[in-house]
């Protein structure tokens, strides 16, 4: 069974660059990305495959598929998640009736604590709870 993905280069424009399974949002400029500002962040782009430590090089972007993400705290099977902030790590979304997200994907495995790696299929839109 083939498994499809697509991935794609960006310039990290992040302070100290960034580290493999985070989320990643538009940069200031085309072809740039950075880690999200807060928590919810718009602008999603996708997940970081491999670290680069370098502002101003390249990482690879998983935009399609299933990534590995890291995970800021418990996060149920089949759960939307959302940027949990500037770690660019990955939350359950939650919020009040009404209350726009920013849905990276949803959760094909759990999470129980911060840190915890988990695999997400990647489904970036915007949603209302």
């Amino acid at each position: 069974m083939p498994a499809h993905v697509l991935d794609k280069a960006y310039t990290i424009a992040t302070a100290n660059g960034v580290a493999a399974n985070r989320v990643v949002v538009a940069g200031p400029t085309a072809g740039q990305c950075a880690l999200p500002a807060t928590e919810n962040a718009s602008g999603l782009l996708g997940v970081t495959v491999h670290s680069q430590p370098n502002t101003g090089r390249a990482v690879t972007v998983r935009k399609i598929g299933i990534a590995e993400v890291a995970a800021a705290g418990p996060i149920a099977l089949g759960a939307p998640v959302i940027a949990a902030g500037s770690s660019g790590k990955v939350k359950a979304a939650s919020g009040s009736a009404g209350t726009k997200i920013n849905v990276l994907g949803f959760a094909e495995t759990p999470a129980t604590s911060d840190g915890d790696i988990i695999e997400v299929f990647l489904f970036i839109h915007q949603g209302t709870m």
